[in-house]
């Protein structure tokens, strides 16, 4: 059987090799070009001896679930040459990810993925939607009044950020406590080229109270007509600041024929501050999914609303983690505890299904209409519901 573990730093040229053939082989092999620009996460792999057959990437979080912080691994960059594929190596290499996040007492796990059905039948579940915008900067004109400065800042001004990140983020949940080498080498560098950041500030203000910030880069439009200016990342305290950063997104129509807002909120909010609506396309797409890694240790380590006393009987399957795949009473009496039990189940469903729960993206009439919860008794639904509350989700990490 093939053995799962780290990909040393000597074999990074041929991991890169499996992702560049995974997700770019219409640029033909890589090149020989050295990427000298500090790596993120940590590489694993599936070895048969010393041959390399399929490989991922784990990235280590700290994120805000249920109005606390956890820690949440980041599944990434799971690739493998045409020659390993249909052998089951990936589906191994997931169920060996999340055995080694449970081992690390790392309850969630979060990814992007190249396919939800492929991640779907693995336990993941979607767990936000995303606004994408697409408009033109005369489009932005909305007749605010100048004020306050607009000043571009490098990576070693990312803490000029971290309050504005953290007002405007808090309100959803998922949201990260971002590090210094994220700020640095994921919002300040880019996947093919580094953005633009620029930051408002209002007037008589120092520079640690900016209040919203943009990042951004400029690029030929795909049909190659003019220019687009892509919005990667937008932050704001409040509407006055936000109001302010578009203002200055509009101040590009010299240079641009088009504004992309790339990924945004699930809301339509700038449709009613513009004045011609029609002007703005408005595209709603599906974001990142998440899944419970260890289902009993995870619903014990979060809080639930108002010290709310309940009993649950959760059937839970699980494809890929036999740990998870059973019949769990969740006490949440004073000390909250999640054990096996031989009782009938009040609700029976998926790990996908529970874990959009868990996140917030789903309500109880969400999980019985989209998901595959199924509540054995009319008592047992409000019960559910008061402790899985419905929440607005949004994890804004690319990775």
């Amino acid at each position: 059987m093939p053995e799962y573990r780290s990909i040393p730093a000597k074999r990074k040229r041929e991991y890169e090799e499996f992702l560049h053939y995974a997700f770019r082989p219409e640029d033909g092999p890589k090149s020989d070009e050295d990427d000298d620009k500090p790596e993120l996460g940590d590489r694993r792999g599936l070895f048969d001896g010393d041959d390399l057959l399929c490989v991922c990437k784990h990235y280590w979080f700290t994120t805000h679930i249920r109005g606390e912080w956890h820690e949440m691994a980041g599944l990434s960059t799971v690739a493998s040459p045409p020659e390993s594929r249909r052998g089951g190596l990936v589906q191994q290499m997931l169920a060996d990810s999340l055995a080694e996040y449970r081992e690390n007492e790392v309850y969630f796990s979060a990814l992007w993925p190249f396919s939800y059905e492929f991640y779907r039948k693995y336990g993941w579940g979607t767990v936000n939607k995303y606004t994408k915008y697409e408009t033109t900067p005369d489009a932005l004109a909305l007749g605010t009044e100048p004020a306050g400065e607009f000043r571009r800042l490098d990576a070693d001004e990312w803490e000029l950020l971290q309050s504005v990140f953290d007002t405007h983020s808090q309100k959803y949940a998922l949201f990260t406590d971002r590090t210094e080498e994220w700020w640095r080498h994921r919002v300040f560098e880019g996947w093919k080229k580094d953005p633009y950041v620029y930051a408002w500030m209002q007037n008589g203000e120092q520079p640690e109270d900016a209040r919203g910030y943009v990042v951004y880069t400029i690029e030929e439009n795909d049909d190659g007509d003019g220019k687009r200016l892509k919005i990667w990342e937008m932050a704001h305290a409040d509407d006055e600041a936000y109001r302010h950063l578009l203002r200055f997104v509009q101040y590009h129509d010299s240079q641009v024929e088009t504004v992309e807002l790339s990924y945004e909120p699930e809301n339509t909010g700038l449709l009613d501050m513009v004045d011609d609506p029609r002007a703005v396309d408005c595209e709603i797409g599906t974001g990142p999914m998440f899944r419970l890694v260890d289902v009993p240790r995870a619903l014990e380590s979060i809080p639930y609303p108002n010290e709310i006393s309940e009993t649950l009987v959760l059937r839970v399957t699980d494809p890929l983690a036999e740990w998870n795949d059973g019949t769990f009473e969740l006490d949440t009496d004073d000390i909250v505890l999640c054990d096996r039990t031989d009782d009938d189940p009040d609700v029976t469903l998926d790990v996908n299904t529970l874990s959009q729960l868990v996140a917030g993206y789903y309500s109880v009439e969400d999980a019985e209409r989209f998901g595959t919860c199924s509540v054995e008794s009319d008592d047992a639904r409000p019960r559910l519901d008061s402790l899985f509350p419905k929440r607005d989700v949004f994890l804004r990490e690319g990775f």
